[in-house]
């Protein structure tokens, strides 16, 4: 069997996983803070032994070496709420989920069952560590330009900020919400400021991954094009050859 055909195999996943973030930027390009993906292609030598005699022949092929964060930042949209925040680029809120602490840019927050500060659906974390509450019973709870969530004039707790070494390596767990990793390195900690009564949008540009969409799929088809003209070539050798 020709070599080729699992070069074109390597292309055609390659543009499968490239559709498949695409896709994922488009569906998430609403959410306020998400960091669109990008995905990093390598091409793999590797050694093919010939038949006849051992001995190695390179073949190229592509493969997904790893998915990385856009860190460009989004566009700032004023909404005048006062739950609503924008970090210095690089900067991540820490909020509260089952698996432990993870971070976002999304600080579109609001106030859930017995006062809890949330984003989204996961408690926000203060300085401390811990969820930061409001009292159900107080006053509106709004944001200070310091990163305090402020009731009835007191302070209920300081959003805890971190930066990353290489914040291009977080793990996406879903939407707006990332996770350390050993690339990453561990979060370090930031003082909180914040821009209070705007957010910041996806830094996704819509028309721009429609457009990568519809030629990742054009390349994809013609992979695959190709995979079908190497299997016919493969069976008319088999036929006409004996022993192929």
């Amino acid at each position: 069997m020709s070599n080729g055909i699992y070069v074109a195999l390597s292309g055609a996943v390659a543009q499968e996983q490239s559709l498949d973030t695409t896709a994922q930027n488009l569906a998430n390009a609403s959410l306020p803070g998400y960091q669109r993906t990008r995905a990093v292609f390598a091409e793999v030598l590797r050694g093919q032994a010939t038949a006849s005699a051992g001995v190695a022949t390179p073949a190229r092929y592509a493969q997904m070496s790893q998915t990385s964060l856009d860190m460009s930042p989004g566009a700032i949209a004023v909404t005048n709420r006062s739950l609503d925040g924008v970090l210095p680029a690089g900067n991540y809120l820490a909020v509260n989920t089952p698996q432990g602490e993870r971070y976002t840019r999304a600080v579109h927050l609001d106030i859930g069952p017995g006062g809890s500060l949330r984003s989204g659906a996961l408690p926000v974390l203060g300085e401390n560590g811990r969820p930061i509450n409001a009292a159900p019973e107080g006053g509106a709870v709004t944001l200070s330009a310091d990163g305090d969530g402020m009731q009835d004039g007191a302070s209920v707790g300081r959003l805890k900020v971190v930066s990353f070494q290489d914040a291009r390596s977080l793990s996406r767990e879903g939407g707006t919400v990332l996770a350390a990793t050993a690339a990453s390195g561990a979060p370090i900690t930031q003082p909180s400021s914040l821009q209070v009564g705007a957010v910041e949008q996806s830094n996704t540009e819509t028309v721009s991954a429609m457009t990568d969409l519809v030629s990742a799929n054009r390349v994809f088809e013609a992979f695959q094009r190709a995979i079908d003209t190497f299997r016919d070539a493969d069976k008319r050798l088999v036929s006409t050859v004996p022993g192929a």
